[in-house]
């Protein structure tokens, strides 16, 4: 069976390397074939791109190979749904190993729907130029903005990100991001983000937080009012910042 068509068209559509969508054709043939023979079954490419299939037997305490010919059983075994399953899992996998070291880090999103369950979607990117649909659990909202104007669909808030981990929705490998807007390092990365290029000369810990009321922030140099103010108003609670001469644990 010859690839080399197939590649760049897989290698597009589920943003993954030659080598990375190879790896998973051979894994899904080798499991796929293995379950229909009943025998271990090994699928490779040769140097010309052509996917082979052994067949391993053992008969009489001796091992047989016998090559496959897998173009008699593709249509057979749903093959095509299978591989598409396999490079959907591995593609999301890949995302979330991309994603995961950024969690912790502060998110500019809009926010674009609500379930029944109040649970808030938001439309952000991780990366730049590359858009991800983040989840918002109900509970991780204050109660003060759950109903506010400031709230509703189309707005545009800060996030902290708190989770992104590869899952199967109803069998569908799926990238599940999560954020929050109660956590006090969302705090403290929207104090470094307003103040820019600022933020390396000051050491920021936020101690306290009580949601939708204030946050208790300990520093080690003055912050400008203009930064404090514009948290506030991004948070809707009170700010208090705390000037201290010893170090600052995290």
């Amino acid at each position: 069976m010859n690839i080399a068509t197939l590649l760049p068209v897989l290698r597009e559509k589920y943003a993954l390397n030659n080598a990375e969508v190879m790896a998973e054709i051979e894994l899904t043939f080798s499991a796929v074939l293995s379950r229909l023979y009943q025998v271990e079954v090994m699928a490779f490419f040769t140097d010309e791109f052509q996917l082979q299939a052994i067949a391993y037997e053992k008969r009489s305490g001796v091992i047989h190979q016998r090559q496959l010919d897998i173009r008699a059983v593709v249509g057979k075994t749903s093959m095509a749904r299978h591989l598409q399953h396999s490079l959907a899992k591995a593609e999301v996998i890949r995302q979330a190993q991309r994603y995961k070291p950024q969690a912790g880090t502060l998110l500019w999103g809009e926010i674009a729907d609500r379930d029944s369950e109040r649970n808030i979607y938001i439309r952000t990117e991780i990366f730049g130029g590359d858009p991800v649909l983040a989840v918002c659990p109900a509970n991780r909202v204050g109660v003060h903005e759950r109903h506010s104007r400031l709230f509703q669909i189309g707005e545009t808030r800060a996030f902290h990100l708190r989770l992104v981990e590869p899952v199967l929705l109803n069998g569908i490998p799926r990238l599940k991001i999560v954020v929050d807007r109660v956590s006090k390092t969302l705090v403290v990365t929207l104090l470094r983000s307003y103040l820019g290029n600022e933020q390396k000369r000051v050491n920021i810990h936020c101690v306290k937080r009580y949601v939708g009321h204030k946050s208790i922030v300990l520093v080690d140099r003055m912050l400008p009012r203009t930064v404090i103010k514009a948290v506030d108003r991004e948070l809707r609670e009170r700010v208090e910042v705390h000037i201290v001469n010893h170090p600052i644990a995290h």
